[in-house]
């Protein structure tokens, strides 16, 4: 596979965080994947164990359902479960598989989707936007998971803006 077909595979990430300074030497752009075998019980990102989106929901942003029923109109599967005090519950057995059109119809983001596939080139263009940083930091690119290895083809990331000097790839 030549360098222009490896930019355009597409890998399943949860999140990218920039400016991070816990994960590496420098100032740090973190992505984590999505997907491990493993199920720790001590994990630290345990919503990026499994290997498909997934639909998240946070009470606090919530407007709930007293106020707002935007989510349960757009869900076409009936997965979202209105509770006694307003909140809802996912259903997980009839959730999935689907647009997940009911994260989008939320205005507060209560509901939220872990996982989003994206093009190597993709992550790439946002991490490299801090390559400033990365230079006078001795700094770069760090991933996470879930399990990295699961989607090895993003282990070959490289930050052609930076030295060489710069250009280590930190895996934890």
């Amino acid at each position: 596979m030549g360098a222009l077909e490896d930019k355009q595979k597409k890998g399943l990430v949860f999140n990218i965080q920039k400016y991070s300074v816990h994960d590496g030497p420098g100032i740090r752009t973190i992505v984590f994947l999505k997907g491990c075998a493993l199920s720790c019980r001590w994990c630290s990102n345990p919503e990026s164990q499994k290997r498909r989106p997934e639909l998240a929901y946070n009470v606090g942003r919530c407007l709930t359902l007293n106020k707002c029923v935007r989510c349960l109109e757009a869900c076409a599967r009936g997965a979202l479960i209105r509770q006694d005090d307003g909140t809802l519950r996912i259903d997980r057995d009839r959730c999935g598989d689907c647009a997940m059109s009911c994260a989008e119809a939320c205005p507060a983001q209560g509901l939220i989707v872990y996982g989003q596939e994206r093009t190597v080139d993709d992550v790439l263009k946002v991490v490299e936007q801090d390559a400033a940083f990365y230079t006078r930091s001795s700094g770069g690119l760090t991933l996470s998971g879930g399990e990295p290895l699961l989607q090895g083809f993003y282990m070959g990331l490289k930050l052609p803006v930076i030295g060489q000097e710069h250009n280590e790839l930190r895996r934890i």
